[in-house]
């Protein structure tokens, strides 16, 4: 007999040896086991000798629960601790301060500083907003559909008559000629509001009004920033200030039309890049040509590698 089927036949003997110990054992050891586990399952909460049916299985029911009961105990006592920990590392929510500016500075002695063009055309816009926006809220509390419009009619018609008097203030001080009516687009716009009836006042009423606010909102913001005369400074400000709270009133009504008003500029420099986008500066017709001359070189390659010798 060759050697290769002697080591199989050995091989198979030992494995036939292997299976006649272990499969007993194995028996031995699983049986062990469960008489092991069965006087501990027996010794649960609530067992007595001698117990009934009836009464074994209802101790066993109440032992059940109060394990239950316990671990939905922890578990919520340890959210509890969880939350108070959460809580006390959270700062507590708090309005951030939004700065009020404070009253600008005007010179008591007369000398406030040379008055320009533009601060001339800003103390006319001024009251011509005054001459139009006044009559519109008074005109959006008698004819609004809308419980927003009323409110918003009249306390931008009370906000005005306030900002009409101190822009006569700052127009006498200074001696600039003011007009006593709205010019004739004004006029147009509060005879389309004097035509309209329910929701259609109301969306005129905002429509014109918001888009007014938006323009003359830039206006300010240009002579606020470079007038060298104290006093329109000061009424720059307090203008700036009225009508940002319109522009806020009037979109707070939600109708107003988004798609009539005008974008804001475009930066002097160009769009800003998106986010992660990275500008190269390269031109898109040198990227185009060094593309074009790979391909051509690679067909050239390709040509070359396939032609029969």
């Amino acid at each position: 007999m060759e050697v290769r089927q002697l080591v199989g036949l050995g091989a198979r003997a030992v494995a036939l040896a292997s299976l006649v110990v272990l499969v007993p054992a194995t028996a031995a050891l699983a049986i062990d086991r469960q008489q092991a586990a069965a006087p501990a399952a027996m010794s649960h909460p609530g067992h007595v000798a001698g117990m009934n049916h009836a009464a074994h299985q209802a101790a066993m029911a109440q032992a059940t629960w109060d394990l239950k009961h316990a671990e939905h105990m922890a578990a919520m006592n340890a959210l509890e601790q969880v939350l108070k920990t959460s809580t006390l590392l959270a700062p507590p929510e708090q309005p951030l301060p939004v700065p009020v500016p404070p009253d600008v500075a005007v010179s008591e002695n007369g000398k406030y500083g040379p008055l320009g063009p533009a601060d001339i055309d800003l103390v006319v816009k001024v009251r011509l907003a005054g001459l139009w926006e006044q009559p519109a809220g008074d005109m959006a509390v008698k004819k609004g559909q809308s419980p927003r419009v009323r409110e918003i009619g009249k306390m931008i018609a009370e906000q005005h008559a306030v900002l009409d008097q101190l822009d006569r203030n700052a127009a006498a001080k200074l001696g600039i000629a003011l007009p006593n009516e709205p010019n004739n687009d004004q006029k147009f716009w509060l005879q389309e509001m004097a035509d309209a009836e329910g929701a259609e006042f109301d969306s005129v009423f905002v429509d014109r009004l918001r888009a007014a606010h938006g323009k003359v909102f830039s206006v300010i913001a240009d002579v606020r920033s470079g007038t060298r005369n104290d006093v329109v400074r000061e009424l720059a400000q307090q203008s700036n200030q009225f009508v940002a709270t319109h522009l806020t009133l009037l979109e707070s009504t939600s109708i107003v039309d988004w798609k009539h008003l005008a974008l804001p500029p475009e930066p002097a420099d160009g769009p800003v890049p998106a986010a992660g986008y990275i500008k190269s500066g390269v031109s898109p017709t040198v990227i185009w040509l060094v593309l074009g001359a790979a391909l051509v070189a690679g067909t050239i390659t390709t040509l070359r590698v396939v032609r029969p010798r």
